[in-house]
Order: structure tokens, then C-alpha cells, then sequence
């Protein structure tokens, strides 16, 4: 067999290997979360760069005002139902992982990935960033307590809370995709 002949079955070898890789990725469902890790990388790179365009520096003495929780509520309402299936896919597979041991979490990326693509979108709609939202989530999860009044903007943000109790409920988001949304505050 001459030299150029075997350098073609290499070749066919090779690629029909690289076919072989490629097809079982597809079956087994890892391409998807191969693309999905990679796409989610984007979308963190996105919410990081939205981050710096938006900085935030609470206002000293002062609680939400109407027109930023409504901008908050906005935001919310639109990324709990993508947070929704983050909690959901969470609690159905972290309890399936034993104590101790830790659980690959790269089916949940293009969940993860599209509540990025909406907190973004939503966040940017409303001319809001990362900081200010958990900012003003955080001071209504504080109103809510009925912490101690240490200042005039507590006792304005628990009757701010108490006003639009329903809407903050309904739109509040769980533990994993409040989570994922304060990822990006620092």
C-alpha cells in the first residue's frame, strides 16, 4: 500500500470516528448541553457587561420610590416564570444527588440560559441594572420582616410593600433564580 493510499484511509478513519463521536454526543444529549454551557457563557459575559453600563449606588436615606418598584415588579413578572422552571428543575434534581457529592448541573444551562436572555432584556427595558434590582428586592424582603424602622426610608418602604403586597408575592422569584440574579451584583 503506498504512502498517499494509507494517508486516505487515516483520513476516513479518522473522520468516521469524528462522525461516530458527533452522532453519540447528539443521542446521548450531551451536544445540547455542550452548546448550552457555551451559549450560557455568552449570556453571563452579557449580564456582567449590562452590570457595568448600569451601575448603582443606593441613595442615602432614601427607600424605593413607586417608579422603581414598578419597573421592579415589570422586571420580575417577566423572568419568574423562566425562574420558575430553574426552582423546579432544582428541587427535582438536588434531591436525587447524594450528600456530599457533586451534582452536574449542565442540563440546566439553557434553562439558565434563557432566564438570562429575559432578566436581561427586562432589566434593560426598564433602564435597570443588576445592583438596583437586588437592591430594591432585597430593602421589600426587609419591609416585609417588618424590620425595626431604623430610618424614614424603612418605614416608607413597608408601607410601599404593604401597597403592592399581591403583586410582589405573585412575582417574587425562588431561592435558585434570586440567586442567579444576584450573581451579578458585584
Amino acid at each position: 500500500m503506498r504512502r498517499s493510499e494509507r494517508a486516505a484511509v487515516w483520513c476516513a478513519l479518522v473522520l468516521l470516528a469524528v462522525a461516530l463521536a458527533a452522532t453519540l454526543l447528539y443521542l446521548s444529549g450531551w451536544a445540547t448541553i455542550i452548546k448550552d454551557v457555551v451559549v450560557l457563557g455568552g449570556r453571563g459575559a452579557a449580564m456582567a457587561d449590562l452590570a457595568k453600563r448600569t451601575p448603582f449606588t443606593p441613595p442615602s436615606g432614601a427607600g424605593v420610590s413607586e417608579e422603581r418598584l414598578k419597573a421592579y415588579l415589570e422586571v420580575s413578572g417577566r423572568v419568574k416564570p423562566f425562574g420558575d422552571k430553574i426552582d423546579e428543575w432544582e428541587a427535582e434534581h438536588s434531591a436525587k444527588v447524594p450528600p456530599g457529592r457533586p451534582s452536574f448541573k449542565g442540563r440546566a444551562a439553557g434553562l439558565v440560559e434563557d432566564y438570562l436572555r429575559e432578566f436581561s432584556s427586562a432589566l434593560e427595558d426598564q433602564r435597570m441594572g443588576p445592583t438596583e434590582f437586588a437592591w430594591i428586592g432585597d430593602r421589600l424582603r426587609k419591609a416585609s420582616q417588618g424590620t425595626p424602622a431604623s430610618d424614614t426610608a424603612s418605614e416608607s418602604d413597608r408601607v410601599l410593600y404593604g401597597k403592592y403586597r399581591e403583586r410582589l408575592e405573585d412575582s417574587s422569584l425562588g431561592p435558585h433564580a434570586l440567586r442567579i440574579a444576584r450573581d451579578f451584583t458585584r
